[in-house]
């Protein structure tokens, strides 16, 4: 997607080509095009990508209870918002060049909004909802990076690693918060999926000025998709970005279920995996700040997937005492990998349109095999063997995987595709 600052709305609307402010600007406009709403815009989008989701594992067994649903159908609800993440990602450039970047962000949040409150409403609702947030957090996720370089084109490194942090911020607080509230609203989960809705709905009023400063985009480049997908490097980019996807949703979904299997109470599992999120904030701010200094990426990605099968490992094998450090360890391997992974969309390419070609590649393959590979794996995997020992062989494999593809992708080159242009609307 082209990452060029859309042509100003109106007279006044926002800054010229130049930097000088129009003659007949107002303190409305100055007020609606403050940078500060662009800041509070992305750092709102990102806090709202993950939440919605996350809060689910901590529900399963009163949702499998309530609605009397099958361990498939359980499967099936944890893998289809990682599925929407890839699966609705090939029509967004489309519908932000129908209707501009800032309308489907904006309905995005009220998307994620809307689809907690429906899920609440039963079982077939729950789907329904599942779906709609998925697809939500899927234009949010693929516009965003796009709309960070071309707002912040001389701080993307800062408000990348700030905009990942706040992913990571977001389920750690909705971890630690969601069993507590239940209690509080007397056991209702479902009342509990609608208010982690409020959040977004907050983002898209925030939103709102963002509405003001740019028209929909005129025009849009495309990378030579066939010859990206020729490409090896970016077939290894892809994988390593899928894989470490499977292995956290994985944890996303099934984290609290391995945690209080060794003895843990939901309460104390929330707990725990909030920490997990904690670690992968930090790491997720700094990791991207360290590889992005240097033209080879092999080490620091070596070093983050080796920390998650050393967390994961934890989960099963380690005293329950050390649980803690494990959830420490695990967050800053996954935090670190996520944001690296997140880097290499731009470092592997050469210009704009490339890296918007492999960032869509990328998440379309890699939520759909992340989705596959990683929630509705374990579950069935679970389900099959009645063995965490068993879906830990299956993490460690995953794990190698990404490491081979990850050791490919971190090397200090680039495709070899060029852009084509599309027409102007």
């Amino acid at each position: 997607m082209d990452t060029r600052t859309d042509r100003p709305h109106g007279a006044g609307a926002h800054r010229t080509a130049t930097g000088a402010r129009p003659s007949g600007t107002t303190l409305r406009a100055l007020l609606l095009q403050h940078p500060g709403w662009s800041v509070a815009a992305v750092l709102f989008i990102a806090f709202n990508l993950r939440p919605a989701i996350t809060t689910v594992a901590l529900f399963i067994g009163d949702i499998r209870h309530d609605f009397g649903l099958s361990a498939l159908e359980i499967s099936v609800l944890t893998m289809a918002p990682v599925i929407c993440l890839g699966l609705f990602a090939p029509i967004v450039p489309a519908l932000a060049r129908r209707f501009g970047a800032e309308a489907v962000l904006m309905a995005s949040l009220l998307g994620i909004a809307v689809g907690s409150v429906v899920r609440s409403l039963g079982s077939v609702p729950l789907f329904v909802g599942t779906v709609i947030i998925g697809a939500s957090m899927c234009f949010l996720g693929v516009l965003s990076p796009v709309v960070i370089k071309r707002d912040f084109p001389h701080q993307v490194g800062l408000m990348m690693g700030l905009y990942t942090m706040l992913v990571c911020v977001g389920p750690a607080v909705a971890a630690s918060t969601a069993v507590p509230l239940q209690h509080l609203i007397g056991g209702s989960w479902e009342l509990v999926l609608v208010f982690w809705g409020l959040p977004a709905l907050i983002g898209a009023i925030v939103f709102i000025p963002q509405l003001f400063r740019y028209e929909r985009p005129r025009g849009i480049a495309a990378a030579h998709v066939g010859a990206l997908m020729r490409d090896p490097l970016a077939w290894q980019v892809t994988g390593y970005f899928a894989l470490i996807t499977a292995l956290a949703y994985a944890v996303f979904n099934w984290g609290p279920s391995m945690l209080q299997a060794r003895g843990l109470d939901p309460t104390t599992s929330g707990i725990v995996i909030s920490i997990c999120y904690l670690g992968q904030t930090a790491a997720g701010l700094l990791a991207p700040i360290i590889a992005g200094r240097r033209r080879d990426q092999r080490l620091i990605i070596f070093i983050m997937v080796t920390l998650t099968a050393a967390g994961l490992l934890g989960f099963v094998f380690a005293p329950v005492w050390s649980l803690t450090f494990c959830s420490i360890v695990l967050g800053i391997g996954q935090g670190g990998a996520f944001g690296v992974a997140l880097l290499l969309f731009a470092l592997r390419t050469e210009d704009p349109h490339t890296g918007a070609q492999l960032s869509a590649l990328a998440q379309t393959v890699g939520y759909i095999a992340g989705g596959l590979l990683g929630p509705f794996a374990v579950g069935v995997i679970y389900e099959w063997s009645a063995s965490w020992v068993v879906v830990e062989v299956f993490y460690v494999a995953v794990g190698a995987a990404s490491l081979a593809c990850g050791l490919g992708a971190g090397r200090a080159l680039t495709v070899a595709v060029k852009p084509r242009p599309v027409a102007s609307n």
